[in-house]
């Protein structure tokens, strides 16, 4: 899967997640009001899913933002 796919998709499912239209690959929790807490942990359920990865203790705290899950979610497919 290429960067680009990876990164539209990963936008896609959070601006869902958020009920937010104007997301953008510089958008993260500090940035976005919806994305509190509760709205993190439907963020990573989802992302789970929809790309087939493992969330654990190690890498939790790396889904804060979209380019950070997008680096996540391209390392974890190259495990």
């Amino acid at each position: 899967m290429k960067d680009k796919e990876i990164n539209k998709k990963v936008i896609n499912l959070i601006s869902e997640v958020l009920n937010v239209k104007n997301l953008s690959s510089k958008s993260s929790q500090e940035n976005t009001e919806q994305w509190d807490s509760l709205a993190y942990l439907s963020i990573i359920a989802k992302l789970e899913n929809e790309f087939k990865i493992k969330i654990n203790q190690k890498n939790i705290n790396n889904f804060g933002s979209i380019k950070k899950i997008v680096d996540e979610i391209k390392s974890c497919l190259t495990k």
